[in-house]
């Protein structure tokens, strides 16, 4: 059968959902019996060592995971292997790299092993009254991953990105040399790695700063509806110290500002309704927002969300990725009536209901569909995906949301980018040269969540791929940097206008002279 036939597609489509049951049900019943299978074997720091210092010369190293329980959230995995089909390849095994090494409750730090997810991560921390300052969204995500590439939410307004709590960092080098950094030793590999994507080390061991937080912590969510997004979140941003949280979402015909304050559960009112959004008969988030403010007159909405709830709120439905397998035939109806489309959602399986979301939810935690993304082909998603995440100076991030909405980067006037994430993030002049809040001076950039598909984009169209190019163009104009999880079309010239490539080589030249953790441009780059 053809690889890339849509057929082909449908079949992937079905053994998935199978496969993502049948791990559902085990691990229910095994829950259900109080069986837990944890390894609890630390990683072998110094037998990694010696099977890196074994590589043959001039070869390239490759990590196999055995262990790994949930999918990376990186599109460049999926590639064929990129490397230099002159060079051998050296594999070194790891395991899954999960456990918690130690909590310091008074000097409010944890370390941790890179392969702990960011649930775990949370889990281990709550019962101390302590959180992470950035919580990527997404359960699945590990802290190896998000050190090693990128990751923000709505508190990066005040803190950053993710790896910006990093305290110090203990990685295996291509010579088999165990090296511990930090701010104060050896800080331009402490730095660098930051965003480089393993192309310096790897990475064996994190220490992270945390925070305290209220007991029993809730978040006082704020829904602000308005037209103007951009200058609403500069206003908050100027005088942050009253919110914890910022983020928005741009619908079609009006925007959504999101605030949040961390409380204790004491503190909310008699009578208030407390939302959920873990369960699998909950909404998903960005359908329950928009739904409030369908539904209300009203500029302000407020309600109170459990802090794990909130944390993992995009987590159900992939922000807004999972409404496309969740109604598979929607490219087949889009000249359908629309009181005809929106009666088919109200149908079981036809799309976002109730009984959709409840019956199908297992397929539809982010880590599935990553599980899904994964068994496409890149080519296939290339063509019918457009999946971004772009920081955009705050000064140029108004220009930049006209540009998405007035519909430049498509081919056809009936094609939209719609909804759209904005979450606000401070800087970092720290040579974190590859990190996509990297910046000479401190400043907000905003980033904008770009995830979409248009039906006009199907296999071999080269659709998605043509609109990604005009994003890139467009947001290198106005100074913008991508996370590199996402596909990149940029030529050597491009790139090299974008990054310091020759802090690049000079890094290289220092710690892994041999390219043996491979060169990033090639890398994260589809040609």
């Amino acid at each position: 059968m053809e690889k890339h036939s849509q057929l082909h597609e449908i079949l992937i489509a079905i053994k998935w959902a199978i496969n993502i049951y049948i791990q559902w049900f085990y691990h229910n019943i095994l829950r259900l019996m109080r069986i837990r299978f944890r390894k609890t074997q630390l990683l072998n720091g110094k037998y990694l060592a010696q099977s890196i210092q074994e590589r043959p010369n001039g070869s390239e190293i490759k990590i196999q995971r055995y262990e790994r329980k949930s999918p990376s959230n990186s599109i460049r995995r999926t590639m064929n292997n990129t490397t230099n089909i002159n060079r051998s390849v050296h594999f070194i095994h790891v395991s899954s790299a999960n456990q918690i090494l130690s909590i310091d409750r008074s000097a409010k730090t944890i370390t941790c092993e890179p392969g702990v997810t960011m649930e775990e991560l949370v889990d281990a921390l709550l019962p101390y009254n302590l959180v992470p300052p950035v919580v990527p969204e997404f359960k699945s995500l590990t802290v190896g991953g998000v050190l090693a590439g990128a990751g923000l939410e709505s508190s990066s307004f005040r803190y950053g990105q993710f790896a910006d709590s990093l305290i110090e960092a203990t990685y295996i080098l291509s010579n088999g040399q165990i090296i511990t950094c930090s701010s104060m030793k050896d800080s331009d590999l402490f730095y660098g790695a930051l965003g480089s994507c393993g192309t310096f080390g790897l990475l064996i061991r994190a220490t992270l700063h945390v925070l305290d937080i209220p007991s029993n912590c809730f978040v006082q969510c704020n829904y602000h509806w308005t037209n103007e997004p951009i200058e609403f979140i500069s206003s908050l941003a100027q005088d942050h110290y009253h919110e914890d949280y910022i983020d928005a979402i741009v619908f079609s015909n009006y925007s959504v500002v999101i605030t949040g304050q961390r409380i204790d559960k004491i503190s909310i009112p008699k009578n208030e309704r407390i939302q959920r959004f873990s369960r699998s008969w909950d909404p998903w988030y960005y359908q329950h927002v928009k739904q409030l403010h369908d539904n209300s007159n009203q500029t302000i909405i407020c309600e109170y969300i459990p802090l794990k709830d909130y944390l993992f709120r995009y987590d159900r439905g992939a922000f807004w990725m999972g409404r496309y397998p969740l109604n598979p035939l929607n490219d087949q109806i889009q000249h359908f009536p629309f009181w005809i489309q929106k009666l088919l959602n109200l149908i079981p399986f036809g799309g976002y209901n109730i009984i959709s979301r409840t019956i199908l939810s297992p397929i539809f935690t982010t880590s599935a569909l990553y599980e899904r993304l994964h068994a496409s082909s890149i080519s296939i998603i290339a063509d019918t995906l457009l999946i971004q995440d772009i920081y955009i100076p705050m000064s140029q991030s108004k220009q930049f949301l006209s540009f998405l909405q007035s519909g430049q980067m498509f081919t056809s006037k009936d094609e939209t980018i719609e909804p759209i994430w904005l979450c606000p993030i401070q800087s970092s002049s720290t040579p974190q040269k590859m990190s996509p809040h990297y910046a000479d001076k401190d400043h907000l950039f905003i980033n904008f969540g770009l995830w979409t598909h248009q039906y006009r984009w199907q296999i071999g169209s080269s659709g998605a791929k043509n609109a990604t190019k005009r994003l890139e163009n467009e947001a290198k104009k106005l100074g913008g940097r991508k996370m590199f999880y996402a596909l990149n079309f940029y030529s050597q010239e491009q790139w090299s206008t974008i990054y310091d490539m020759q802090w690049y080589k000079q890094m290289k030249n220092k710690w892994d002279p041999d390219y043996a953790w491979g060169d990033l441009y090639n890398k994260v780059v589809q040609e």
